[in-house]
């Protein structure tokens, strides 16, 4: 009997101590997708030609965008962006095309999940980089 205790003791513990790591799964980790820190306005065009004009343009929250360069990674912030457009490169990545204001272009290879959303006139608007052909900023 005081075997079977010790054994429910000891899971209840794990339990508990391992609560606070799983109650913040499946989160951006507490930034805002809906009142991101900076309000960008941008159209974005799905795979089917679909257009979509949004403000607060943001990616988990963050302002930026990020991805694979080469073996490094690299964060190019929505400011220096005048326009993305993605293409397929494997099952689980997109090429993403940056074209910077200051004229340079910036290839970046991003997870086909990352997921970008936009406040509309009518709710909030979220796409995951698969199915975007492109994102052109605006302000």
């Amino acid at each position: 009997m005081h075997r079977k205790n010790r054994g429910l003791i000891g899971l209840f513990s794990v339990l508990v101590g391992l609560a606070p790591l799983l109650l913040g799964m499946g989160t951006t980790g507490g930034k805002d997708v809906i009142q991101p820190a900076m309000d960008f306005r941008a159209t974005v065009v799905d795979k089917d030609g679909t257009k979509v004009e949004v403000h607060r343009l943001n990616i988990g929250g963050d302002v930026q965008l990020e991805g694979d360069m080469g073996r490094g990674n690299l964060r190019i912030a929505f400011e220096n962006i005048t326009s993305v457009d993605f293409t397929a490169d494997s099952h689980d990545y997109s090429r993403a095309t940056i074209h910077l204001k200051s004229g340079d272009t910036v290839t970046l290879r991003v997870r086909n999940s990352l997921t970008i959303y936009g406040q509309t006139n009518v709710g909030l608007y979220q796409i995951r980089a698969r199915d975007l052909q492109s994102i052109t900023f605006t302000s």
